[in-house]
């Protein structure tokens, strides 16, 4: 790639912009299409929202959003710190670059722990920088997939993907890069690490989230943790299974509740199944624990405290 000399021009752009708070979704649009652009030869900084750092290449999706936008899904990233306390144990599967591990590790000190699991060596590398640059003792990262039980796996990255290294999935047809990764469960994870107690899992894996989830049956059976989980029917039906199986295991087998992640109330979001959602992020939590915390009425009030730092 050939960096831009409009590159400076071209963030100051997009920094004006946002500030303006005009127009967040052609923002959004602009920001994903034409962001790229500003990509330098270094990555760039930016604060998060709880004062902590990361390093962007505005080549990829996810680190072009977090630059310019403040925060990549600040809609779940506003519930996840609603939901966290000091003294939890949170899994951050499909961690990325490490956004949610970074916001996640300020969240649950003192006395809490975060452990991190990214199976793309090089984004494994960005997530390890992230983290090392912030200086965090209670955060435990693992170049590999959770999965329903130790093994190898390939993935892939389609064609029209190649700007999100965070999009590499198992059985992807025809892909323009292919790496090979070491899986774990998370039940057997935990147990080799003497983990007593897990209580929120965040689970973002390309469509292996019901294969991730199998591998934590003990973990889910002993602990009851909150889960924020991407459901998305297309990759789903890729490793060969109906979204709605995730919602059998979670709610008709253990007692789960579910509510897609959105602006509106507990009751306005609340789910009777996955049959009719195509994709979306879903919040499972145990009748025994806390449900949705309370939302802002509008999503420029998110965004303006998504851009308060970067």
């Amino acid at each position: 790639m050939v960096f831009s000399l409009a590159g400076p021009l071209i963030r100051a752009g997009f920094k004006l912009w946002r500030s303006s708070g005009q127009a967040p979704g052609w923002y959004y649009e602009a920001v994903d299409k034409w962001g790229g652009l500003a990509a330098s030869r270094e990555p760039r900084a930016v604060t998060l929202v709880n004062g902590r750092w990361m390093l962007c290449d505005l080549r990829d999706h996810v680190e072009r959003q977090v630059y310019f936008m403040g925060l990549y899904e600040p809609i779940e990233v506003f519930v996840l710190l609603r939901l966290l306390r000091p003294g939890m144990t949170m899994i951050d599967g499909g961690a990325n670059v490490g956004q949610f591990t970074i916001l996640a590790a300020d969240a649950v000190s003192p006395g809490g722990a975060v452990h991190s699991f990214e199976p793309v060596p090089t984004t494994f590398g960005k997530l390890q920088r992230n983290v090392e640059i912030n200086a965090f003792s209670n955060v435990h990262t693992n170049n590999a997939a959770l999965w329903r039980e130790p093994t190898t796996l390939r993935l892939g990255l389609a064609a029209d993907k190649a700007d999100n290294a965070g999009a590499f999935g198992i059985d992807m047809v025809d892909a323009v890069a292919e790496v090979e990764t070491r899986a774990t469960s998370l039940d057997g994870y935990a147990e080799a690490h003497e983990i007593p107690h897990v209580d929120f899992i965040k689970l973002d894996v390309e469509g292996a989230e019901l294969q991730a989830l199998h591998g934590m049956d003990h973990v889910l059976e002993r602990d009851h943790p909150t889960l924020l989980v991407e459901i998305c029917r297309k990759t789903a039906a890729r490793l060969g299974y109906d979204v709605q199986e995730i919602w059998d295991l979670l709610v008709d087998g253990m007692g789960y509740r579910g509510w897609a992640v959105g602006l509106w109330t507990e009751s306005e979001g609340a789910l009777t199944g996955l049959r009719d959602v195509t994709q979306q992020n879903v919040l499972f939590y145990h009748e025994q624990s806390p449900g949705p915390p309370e939302m802002p009425s509008d999503l420029k009030t998110i965004l303006r405290w998504a851009r308060r730092a970067a």
